[in-house]
């Protein structure tokens, strides 16, 4: 199971990121080459639970 955060940006796109222990969200910012004023929406998103 791990955790997957996906970026919705203001022109309608979508970005998405898996998260790694420590990370930030500055560190996933920088890694997907967005800055916080291009965010429209963020959503938390659990992989691979079987519920």
């Amino acid at each position: 199971m791990y955790q997957v955060r996906i970026f919705t940006l203001r022109d309608g796109t979508k970005r998405k990121i898996k998260i790694e222990e420590g990370m930030t969200l500055q560190d996933e910012l920088q890694e997907l080459g967005i800055s916080e004023s291009d965010i429209f929406q963020m959503q938390l998103v659990v992989q691979g639970d079987k519920i």
